[in-house]
C-alpha cells in the first residue's frame, strides 16, 4: 500500500512538473505571438512611411523637372533677346 501511495505521489509530482512546463511553453508562445504582431505592425509602418517618401520624391522630381524646363525656357528667351539687341 505504501508503495502505491509513493508511486501516486511521484506521478502527481511529475504531472505538476508537466503542467508547469506546459504553462511555461504556452506563455512563451503568447509572448512570441505578441512580438510577431508588434514586428509586423512596425514593418507595416515602415512600408507606409516608405510609400509616403516615394510620393514626396516623385513630387519633388516633377517640381525639379518643371523648374529645369522653366530655366531652360528663360535662358532661351534671354538668349534670343540678347541677339536681337
Amino acid at each position: 500500500m505504501d508503495e502505491l501511495l509513493r508511486e501516486r505521489d511521484i506521478l502527481n509530482k511529475n504531472m505538476l512538473k508537466a503542467i508547469h512546463a506546459t504553462q511555461k511553453q504556452i506563455d512563451l508562445v503568447k509572448l512570441h505571438e505578441q512580438s510577431k504582431r508588434n514586428l509586423e505592425e512596425e514593418i507595416q509602418n515602415y512600408k507606409d512611411e516608405a510609400q509616403k517618401q516615394r510620393k514626396i520624391i516623385f513630387q519633388l522630381e516633377k517640381e525639379r523637372d518643371r523648374y529645369i524646363n522653366e530655366a531652360s525656357d528663360l535662358t532661351q528667351k534671354a538668349g534670343l533677346r540678347g541677339k536681337q539687341s
